[in-house]
């Protein structure tokens, strides 16, 4: 049980550093908006659309395919994570030299080498990705629809058949595989990266619609559900693979009910709202730059 409860905390503690490191990179960075422009719920749709057509697709393509697939994704999202803090050429030189240290330790053989360049290639793409998702236009309402598609698929391919299990159990050790873990193995313990994602992505969002205030109550309720599982895996109440997303998602939806209530979003970004009231103020008849 020691080790067990050591290693549930090692995980939970991966995910906590995750989220802070994601704010973190949120509070200073600001990352190059791409050519797509700002999300729309047609965007969302196509992600629920990937999300359950992924795993049949993964199950039925050689392993070489898509150990290249996910290496092609850590390397892509490593590059757009670091480009802003180094400049794109280190950005691209380490984002080359993790996924090779991912592949080497792989070819060689060093599952708990491999273990650790992965978990750092998870938590870089997770702080990328969840980043560009709140930077470009993300909304509260988005996070939520996403949340409530998820939950139910979640439960249908986790709790209710092996969709989730078969996919675990065919990439777990392999490189770029989209999982942060603790240990590999016969009994592993590790959790999705499209858990990581969403745990990650809305105190991200809530910071930026509702405050500060709002990422740390949904931080704190993301580490409640995570201890919580942790529990009844340490007292035996819960055996096999649990849908994180549908515990999560209907507290998510509650979160955005209560903030939504108390701090209505605001219209128009505030740092911008007193320029353009002085610009007027002064230049009542000209047109302002952009």
């Amino acid at each position: 049980m020691t080790a067990a409860l050591a290693r549930g905390l090692a995980l939970d503690g991966g995910v906590l550093a995750t989220i802070a490191l994601a704010a973190g990179y949120l509070s200073r960075v600001v990352v190059p908006r791409p050519p797509v422009g700002r999300f729309v719920w047609s965007d969302i749709a196509v992600m629920i659309a990937i999300l359950v057509v992924m795993p049949f697709a993964y199950a039925h393509m050689p392993i070489g395919i898509v150990v290249a697939v996910f290496g092609l994704m850590v390397f892509t999202a490593t590059q757009v994570t670091l480009t802003p803090l180094v400049g794109g050429w280190w950005a691209a030189l380490a984002a080359a030299a993790l996924c090779a240290a991912d592949g080497a330790a792989a070819l060689a053989g060093r599952q708990t080498a491999l273990l650790a360049v992965n978990d750092l290639a998870i938590v870089v793409v997770t702080i990328g990705v969840t980043n560009m998702w709140a930077q470009t236009g993300m909304t509260a309402s988005h996070v939520v629809g996403l949340a409530a598609a998820i939950a139910v698929y979640d439960a249908l391919a986790t709790g209710l058949s092996s969709v989730t299990a078969d996919f675990v159990s065919r990439v777990v050790g392999m490189p770029f595989a989209p999982m942060l873990a603790a240990q590999y193995g016969s009994a592993p313990t590790l959790i999705g990266l499209g858990d990581c994602l969403m745990l990650t992505i809305w105190p991200l969002v809530a910071a930026r619609t509702y405050g500060w205030a709002a990422a740390r109550w949904a931080v704190g309720v993301n580490m409640t559900v995570l201890v919580g599982i942790l529990a009844g895996f340490l007292t035996n109440v819960i055996h096999g693979d649990v849908p994180v997303l549908t515990l999560l998602g209907p507290l998510i939806i509650a979160q955005y009910l209560i903030w939504r209530r108390r701090r209505p979003a605001p219209t128009q970004r505030p740092a911008l709202a007193p320029a353009v009231a002085q610009f007027l103020a002064h230049h009542p008849n000209e047109p302002a730059d952009g």
